[in-house]
């Protein structure tokens, strides 16, 4: 797999408007009324990517939810 390297502050960047996306969306209810869609699996999948990519543990697997 390839690496590559970015900024923390840019990584925060992409994290925060993950966060916004999730919040607007509602995408971290798994009991949504309407069910969750992939938007909502793949935006809180890539919140944990980025939350284990700041604490350094960017090989960590996420699942997709």
């Amino acid at each position: 797999m390839e690496e590559i390297v970015i900024y923390k502050y840019q990584l925060e960047t992409i994290q925060n408007a993950l966060r916004i996306a999730a919040n607007v969306h509602n995408s971290r209810n798994m009991k949504k009324e309407t069910g969750r869609t992939c938007f909502d699996r793949q935006v809180c999948q890539a919140e944990k990517f980025t939350d284990n990519a700041l604490e350094g543990d960017y090989k960590k697997e996420v699942n997709y939810m």
